[in-house]
Formats: C-alpha cells, sequence, structure tokens
C-alpha cells in the first residue's frame, strides 16, 4: 500500500482545478490537513519555503510526497471555521474584529514575503480562524516573488480578490498580496464580495468607516506602483486607519438614543430623522472623515427638540482663548510635546479619577442640580506627533457634586509658532457622573501641519446636558496592565477589567472604554492608548487588547475603564 492510501480521508474541505483539500488520519494519529496539487502547478520552492517558515500564522509541513499525477503536503491541522463560513453566517464584521483578522493575515503574509512567496491567493475561503486567531492556508498557487504569469503555470487566484497582474498583466510581487488584503478587509467590512453591490456599500461611512475606506482603495489599485509597497506599509496604514475609526465611532455616542426613536441611527445620513435642525452639524462630521466632532450633542438636541424638551441652539463658545484663567474655571495648554496641568483638588477628599460616592438626596429635582461652566476641566493633558497627526490624552474632570454631564465636549486647537490656529475640533465623551474624571486617548490635527502648541480646553455644556445622577455611575477597575509587542513592533498593552459597582447609564452601549495611561519618572502624561471592549457581567472580568501602537518612553503604565 503507498504512503498516499495510508491516509483516511475524514473530510473534503475543497476540490477543484488548483488541487483537493482534506482532513485525514493515519494510523490512529491526526488529524491533518492535506493539499493533493496537481504536478503542472506546484512550485516546490514554495514548500521548500513554508518548511522553514516560524509564523503560527502558517500551515506547519508535517511531511511531503509525491504521485505520479500529484505533489502532496501534509500540514497540522488546526480547528477553525473559514473566514467565508463565519461571513456568511453573521453577515459584516465589527471594525475591531476585522481589524485584528486582517493584522493576522499580514503577519503570515510578512513571513512568506521575508522567505521571498507571494501567496497569490489570499480570500475568505483561505483565511481559517481558530481560537488563537486567523491563519492563511493552501499555498497551492503560491509563487517565488518576481515570477512571470505563463499560460503553462497559471495562478489567477480568486476571482474579485486576485490582483489585475495575477491575469498575465505583469510578475507577481509584495503588491500582489497587498491587493488581495485589501479586498479581504472590505469583504470582512461590507459583508460582501467585490463586485458592484460591494463598491456601493463600500462607499457608506455608517459600514466602512473612511479612513479605513482610503486604506482598502488604495490597497486594491489596478496600478502595483499606486498601492502599499510592502505588506507591512499596509498593516501599518489598517492599524491607523482603525484608529481614526475610532474617532469617527467615539463621536457618535447619540447613535442609541436616535434609534430608540426610530430612526435610521447613522448619524449624519442625509435622511436621518434625528438631524432635524443639527443637519449642518452631521454634514461637517460627514466631511471630516477621521475627525471628532460634536454629532452626538447636536443629535440629542434635536431629539429633545422633538419631544418638546427644548429649543435647540448652537453650543457656547469655547471657556475662553487660552489656557489660563476663563472667567475662575481651569486650562490646560501644552508647547512641544509637553505636558502640563492645573490642580484640581478631588472633591470631598475622592481620588482623582473617582466619581462622588455621596449618596443621592431624596426629592432633589433634576432642575435644582447645579453646575457651573467652570465644573467641567481639563485637569491634565499630553501630545505628541504621530505619523503627522496629534496624538493625545487628555483628563476631563465634571467637578460638580451632584450634576452629571451627557456627552461633556473638549476642542483640541493646534497652533503654529506665531499662535496661529492651524487645526481645530472637537471631541464628544458619553457621561461624566459627578466627582468623576475620564482620560481619553485619540489623533486629531490634519495630517500636514505639524502645531507648535496645542490647547485643550472644555466646552461649556447646554442646560438640557445637565441633570440630577439618578443612581451611582457605573465604577471599572482595571487590572493586570502589561505591555508586549506585536509582529511588527509596535507596543501592545492587555490587561483585565472587571465591573465593581454602580450603574450604567440606559443610553450605554454593551462595550467599555479603556484608556492607558502613560507616565514618565516625575509622574507627568506622556501618552495614552484606547480601546473598546465587551462590557463584564458584574465580578466577572474581561480581557481586553490595544492595537499596536509606537508609543513614547514612559516609566510607569496606568488603566482606566469607562461605561461607553
Amino acid at each position: 500500500m503507498s504512503i498516499d492510501d495510508a491516509y483516511e480521508v475524514q473530510r473534503v474541505l475543497s476540490s477543484g482545478p488548483g488541487g483537493r483539500t482534506e482532513v485525514v488520519a493515519i494510523d490512529g494519529f491526526g488529524p491533518y490537513l492535506r493539499k493533493k496539487i496537481p504536478s503542472s502547478l506546484v512550485d516546490r520552492r514554495v514548500w521548500t519555503a513554508l518548511s522553514e517558515c516560524s509564523s503560527l500564522r502558517l500551515p506547519h509541513v508535517v511531511a511531503t510526497y509525491e504521485t505520479p499525477d500529484e505533489f502532496v503536503v501534509v500540514c497540522d491541522f488546526v480547528p477553525g471555521d473559514t473566514l467565508h463560513e463565519i461571513v456568511s453566517a453573521r453577515g459584516r464584521l465589527p471594525v475591531s474584529e476585522a481589524v485584528r483578522i486582517a493584522l493576522d493575515v499580514c503577519e503570515a503574509v510578512e513571513e512568506l514575503h521575508r522567505r521571498g512567496i507571494a501567496h497569490c491567493d489570499i480570500s475568505p475561503r483561505n483565511v481559517l480562524v481558530a481560537a488563537d486567531g486567523a491563519h492563511l492556508i493552501d499555498l497551492g498557487i503560491a509563487r517565488p516573488l518576481g515570477t512571470e504569469p505563463s499560460s503553462e503555470s497559471p495562478h489567477f487566484g480568486t476571482h474579485g480578490f486576485a490582483a489585475p497582474e495575477q491575469y498575465g498583466f505583469a510578475p507577481v510581487d509584495e503588491r500582489t498580496d497587498v491587493c488581495a488584503m485589501a479586498h479581504l478587509l472590505g469583504y470582512m467590512l461590507t459583508g460582501l464580495e467585490p463586485g458592484d453591490a460591494y463598491r456601493a456599500v463600500l462607499t457608506d461611512e455608517s459600514v466602512v468607516p473612511a479612513p479605513l475606506r482610503a486604506v482598502i482603495e488604495r490597497g486594491s489599485a489596478f496600478e502595483p506602483s499606486a498601492r502599499f509597497q510592502t505588506i507591512r506599509d499596509f498593516a501599518h496604514a489598517v492599524d491607523e486607519g482603525s484608529k481614526g475609526a475610532f474617532s469617527q465611532a467615539a463621536s457618535r455616542v447619540g447613535t442609541s438614543s436616535c434609534e430608540n426613536l426610530g430612526a435610521s441611527g447613522v448619524i449624519g445620513d442625509e435622511d436621518d430623522s434625528c438631524n432635524g435642525s443639527a443637519a449642518s452639524s452631521g454634514g461637517r462630521g460627514r466631511a471630516k472623515k477621521r475627525r471628532t466632532a460634536i454629532v452626538a450633542v447636536s443629535c440629542i438636541a434635536a431629539i429633545l427638540t422633538a419631544l418638546g424638551a427644548i429649543s435647540y441652539a448652537t453650543l457656547p463658545n469655547v471657556l475662553g482663548a487660552g489656557a489660563a484663567g476663563h472667567d475662575g474655571g481651569s486650562g490646560n495648554q501644552t508647547k512641544g510635546g509637553q505636558s502640563s496641568s492645573y490642580e484640581v483638588p478631588p472633591i470631598d477628599g475622592g481620588a482623582p479619577g473617582a466619581a462622588d460616592e455621596s449618596p443621592l438626596e431624596e426629592g432633589f429635582s433634576e432642575s435644582a442640580a447645579a453646575f457651573s461652566k467652570e465644573d467641567l476641566v481639563v485637569v491634565e493633558s499630553s501630545w505628541h506627533m504621530s505619523n503627522g497627526y496629534i496624538s493625545y490624552v487628555v483628563a476631563l474632570r465634571n467637578a460638580s457634586k451632584d450634576a452629571v454631564v451627557d456627552y461633556p465636549a473638549f476642542s483640541i486647537v493646534g497652533r503654529d509658532s506665531e499662535g496661529k490656529i492651524v487645526s481645530s475640533e472637537e471631541q464628544v465623551l458619553p457621561r461624566l457622573n459627578p466627582g468623576e474624571t475620564m482620560y481619553f486617548s485619540s489623533i486629531a490635527g490634519t495630517g500636514t501641519v505639524t502645531p507648535r502648541s496645542v490647547d485643550f480646553l472644555p466646552i461649556a455644556p447646554d442646560e438640557y446636558q445637565v441633570h440630577r445622577a439618578r443612581s451611582e455611575g457605573a465604577v471599572f477597575r482595571v487590572t493586570d496592565v502589561s505591555a508586549t509587542t506585536d509582529t511588527f513592533g509596535e507596543v501592545v498593552f492587555v490587561g483585565e477589567a472587571i465591573w465593581e459597582a454602580g450603574e450604567k447609564g440606559e443610553d450605554a452601549t454593551s462595550d467599555i472604554l479603556v484608556t492607558v495611561v502613560l507616565r514618565d519618572d516625575a509622574g507627568e502624561m506622556v501618552g495614552g492608548v484606547m480601546t473598546l471592549a465587551s462590557c463584564p457581567e458584574r465580578g466577572v472580568p474581561v480581557a481586553f487588547q490595544t492595537l499596536g501602537e509606537d508609543v513614547p518612553d514612559y516609566a510607569s503604565i496606568e488603566a482606566y475603564a469607562y461605561a461607553w
């Protein structure tokens, strides 16, 4: 009996002109993954290179052998579902999940490129999602970088995902796989294979955030020279684009309130009935792409107008014109990336990051909540330039003893050496409970101009945003925070968050915001990183992981979590 017959076929995964993929066992051992490739299509250099690869995201070759007509490769079997099966069952994936899978696959592709191999068939059926992340499988038509297409050895790839040069236009190289990766990311975000319907959905910012759409469009350009030139460049752009997408999502925290009124739930759409008198604010938010905006506050204002509670008015002007002294309030200004803060003492002796835990007074009306515009304070901040943008971390405090502020906001104003404004935008947060400080990290700026100084200024809330606390706000504790590096050498922070006390607001999502704050030896903030994680059950920790980032040198780590 030949070695080929010794394997017991348990399941056939795929079969076609490019070969047959099976789940097999032998002598009670297995399961294994067996790929049978027609001899005329195989390039043995690929499998030699694969056997030298160390990435856990690629198949581990157990054995190879040949039959008269086929080259056969046996690999370790990784249990999981293909990306095609997952998207077919669930529809489009959340941004965070799609980005994580894309970066896992990029790790595998970079290892192949390092060994001089182009995969040539990155597609949903060739990405396996397992418990430890995504794996890139099936190198049946992989070729050495620079291989010219030929009629004797075609490598067309999967229609819709394969780069144009695979159809005979040019040799395959790293940019061939970049093109397929861009289509793969678009597939995960839209739930559609590339085509007319896919292109229409790709331009819908309520589905695909503009920063990631720009990455997809550049990565899948027809001309290879217009794409990202390496898979590392593409992965970095995906990482940065996801941060821009997160900033956009943070500006839309009022969506759930729109949905409660039966609107489309997409803030900024032309036909969104929540826009009302706030339509111009929504339009500006769409035009800003990765910029953060005050769209959520505008949406809430329109909702309350519809309910007859208030008449909409524009937000008051930013408090003051600089860091020092605006009507007795506190502010913050940083120059050249250095941080500075104006000390705000804890309320009633409480910790700076904790909410006032004094019991609520019986019979206290919401309208009687005492709140002054000086109660919204930026207590500390820091910024530095990263890839042309302002990367910042800010601590915004509600110094009131009894008033909750819904959708508090602050502005980020960049100035040049002469004090001229070179960038200005606003960031909205979900809610600040009495005495609570929220640490928030994101990006700002134009991407083209480097400011000399950056001001972080609180925006006075309108009356409808302020009310008496109905219950104690949710309190989350973050533990076991540590730093590591990803395959691209960028810093990743991991840890756990636990819901200890209090209640989430009725309009909160099912997520929590986790912000990691970095400080130097003197205790000054030097940077920050944030991510979203699923809200834990009470008393049950939930793990979180940030995306990889280039961070400044730091001496200590703090982490905070908030209802989102």
